[in-house]
Formats: structure tokens, sequence, C-alpha cells
């Protein structure tokens, strides 16, 4: 193979590794968003469970918020301790007990806990690869400067 062609060869190869960094970024970037997303989501169940504890104390006032910024804050003396509404999905609520509440946030947690490792597991090896990547580009990179 002459010097030519290997040279043309190297570029290519050069540029498909680029091309893999530049689409491992991507993906990097995509992860994150999710993993950022699902644990929030993660704090959002914990946060329930902790209110649905509330519930059972007595004498107690709660605030009960108007939006999800706190434009407006509703102050309550009594809520119903026997029954609240969850959340099923879509536009689906369910009145059900708070021991039944709990069950239902508790297997939801774990399940946002299962997706936040896979995630993890996932952006771990992403990174890994991007790094080795960057790695042969910035070795290929010195070698071009000597």
């Amino acid at each position: 193979m002459s010097e030519e062609a290997e040279q043309q060869q190297a570029a290519e190869y050069i540029a498909y590794l680029y091309d893999q960094a530049s689409a491992l970024r991507q993906y990097i970037d995509t992860l994150q968003k999710n993993l950022a997303e699902v644990l929030e989501s993660l704090e959002a169940v914990r946060a329930s469970k902790s209110a649905v504890d509330e519930i059972g104390k007595e004498n107690q006032e709660y605030l009960l918020f108007g939006d999800r910024k706190g434009n407006i804050v509703f102050k309550v003396n009594s809520v119903d301790k026997n029954k609240v509404l969850i959340h099923l999905g879509l536009n689906y609520y369910a009145e059900v007990d708070p021991q039944a509440a709990k069950k239902i946030l508790d297997d939801r947690e774990q399940q946002l806990a299962e997706v936040s490792k896979n995630i993890q597991g996932e952006l771990s090896k992403s990174i890994d690869a991007y790094n080795q990547i960057a790695e042969i580009l910035s070795q290929v990179q010195g070698k071009k400067g000597e």
C-alpha cells in the first residue's frame, strides 16, 4: 500500500472516530438528561411517601400548593386521613387508603431506582468509550504535531 493510500485510510479512520465521539457525546447528553428526570421523579415519590406519613399526625395544619411553582398556597386544617388520591399514570387517579398508597409509592420508588441504576451503568460505559476515543484522537493529534 502506498504512503498516500495509508494517509487516506488513516484520515478516514480519524474521521470515523470523530463521528463516533460526536455520537457518543450526544448519547451521553441524552442519558444525563434522562437520569436527571428519573432522579427528580424519584425525589417526588419520596416526598409523596413522606406526605402520606404526615397525614396520620394529629392537629396539623397542611400547606396545599395550588401549582407547581408555589404561586398560591392554601392552609388546610382538615384532611381525610383514611383516603388519599394517588396518580396511577396518564390521567388516572385512584382513591385508596394511605397504606395502599404507600405500597404503590414503594413499588414506584423501586422501579425508578432500578431505572436510575440502569441509566447510570449505561452512562458510565458510554463515558468510558468516549474517553477511550478521545484519548486515541489526542494521541493522533500529538503525533501530527511532531
